[in-house]
């Protein structure tokens, strides 16, 4: 089996949201920082009574891999033909007779082949960095402007928070090599190859607000995705993370990742980044 990795990009996603517009909308909707369910329809809190304490930009990630398998290969079958007619006992195709097997109906012949196969498969997976879970709106984000970046450092200025991916580019990667792979029903295999042509990893931008409840003395934070205007209840501010990800370790993809999904296969990785990657390391 042949599988090529394509190169790996880091990029980040520019908001559709103004920093007005998204404050804006976190201040319109303050009071959902504190709940739901029946005490929070007890205990409404009143706008006027909630009071914004901090704010915080954070960048969030989600992983896209994409690819394409084909399989090209050859089979031997056995076609049955019916004949024209039921007084039909022998047919000759290029030379070669066959004889007519009787049964109801008009009767039939059995003729060899070889059937010469090609099969594509195509994928793609929206994976989130921190949870694994699929990205629904994955496609749909893709869409805007982003900006690629090769240092995380970099943007975590301007008291932003860079939120560090739990899983690595070998967990989705994975995920798509086993969504292409098929068992392959084949006398003579021509050609197997995977291609992975996205390996990227994404951060998308969104806001936290933290609220204080004064009569109540108590805080909640609110969440507005920059990207939709999503909104979802938070837990707190994140403290700013101390070291990031080195990139080698987020792109932690080689042959003997890829040789997991095909115990005892003979497989020829081309890796062109990581080459390049390891010969800059080396110098």
């Amino acid at each position: 089996m042949d599988i090529e990795l394509a190169e790996q990009h880091i990029y980040i996603l520019e908001p559709r949201l103004s920093v007005d517009e998204i404050r804006q909308r976190a201040m319109d909707r303050r009071t959902g920082a504190f709940g739901g369910g029946l005490g929070g329809l007890l205990q409404r809190p009143k706008a006027d009574d909630i009071q914004l304490l901090d704010s915080q930009r954070r960048l969030e990630p989600f992983w896209h891999v994409a690819g394409r398998a084909r399989y090209v290969f050859d089979r031997s079958r056995q076609y049955t033909v019916p004949v024209s007619g039921p007084e039909v006992r022998e047919v000759t195709v290029q030379g070669e007779t066959y004889a007519v097997q009787s049964g109801s109906g008009r009767g039939a012949f059995v003729i060899p082949t070889v059937e010469h196969c090609r099969d594509e498969i195509s994928a793609e997976v929206y994976a989130d960095g921190v949870s694994g879970a699929p990205v629904a709106d994955g496609p749909s984000i893709l869409t805007g402007q982003k900006q690629e970046v090769t240092d995380l450092n970099e943007a975590a200025q301007d008291h932003t928070i860079v939120v560090p991916p739990e899983q690595h580019a070998s967990f989705v990667v994975r995920q798509l090599l086993a969504s292409m792979m098929k068992p392959v029903q084949a006398d003579t295999v021509t050609e197997e190859t995977m291609t992975l042509e996205k390996i990227d990893l994404y951060y998308r931008p969104w806001w936290a607000f933290e609220f204080h409840w004064k009569p109540k003395d108590k805080r909640g934070v609110v969440e507005l995705d920059a990207l939709t205007g999503q909104m979802r209840q938070g837990q707190a501010l994140l403290s700013k993370v101390q070291h990031m990800v080195n990139r080698d370790a987020l792109f932690d993809i080689g042959a003997d990742t890829v040789g997991l999904l095909v115990p005892g296969g003979s497989i020829v990785v081309k890796v062109a980044r990581l080459a390049v990657d390891q010969r800059d390391r080396s110098s």
